[in-house]
């Protein structure tokens, strides 16, 4: 059992906590979004530890208007949590489709966290362990 507090969400992979692998379905509803937000929201109040993400757009198939506003309103929320703890966010990106939602919910919430994009969920993964790692050498070297 993991020590980790969890997340709750049926869109999170929570088995490499503290790295969490979030995957959007093809068709998202608002209420699931919402649901999902939410639960990343309520977790982030209990969850004071190092983390890094990874999040899977590969099978989204579209994301409207509406809800590439709640992407950015929920960045919004979960920024203090993301400035204290977030090591990086890896955005799986497969195409230039995707890529152009993730660009138009950044632009009306840009990151201030590490994050970057990539093709494949075996480099987004790799990336997102090495940033954990990293953060977790750099507490360890500023210790007493």
């Amino acid at each position: 059992m993991s020590s980790y507090p969890s997340i709750g969400s049926r869109w999170i992979d929570e088995s490499r906590a503290p790295l969490y692998l979030l995957s959007f379905p093809t068709d998202p509803t608002d209420e699931l979004l919402l649901e999902m937000c939410a639960a990343r929201e309520r977790w982030a109040a209990r969850a004071r530890f190092p983390v890094a993400w990874v999040c899977d757009t590969t099978n989204l198939g579209n994301a409207t208007a509406k809800q590439r506003r709640i992407l950015a309103e929920h960045l919004e929320k979960f920024e203090p949590h993301d400035l204290a703890w977030n090591q990086g966010s890896a955005i799986i990106v497969p195409n230039a489709l995707l890529r152009g939602i993730v660009t138009a919910v950044f632009w009306v919430k840009s990151p201030r966290f590490p994050h970057q994009s990539f093709a494949t969920r075996n480099e987004a993964l790799a990336w997102a362990t090495q940033r954990l790692q990293e953060g977790a050498r750099a507490s360890v070297a500023k210790s007493p």
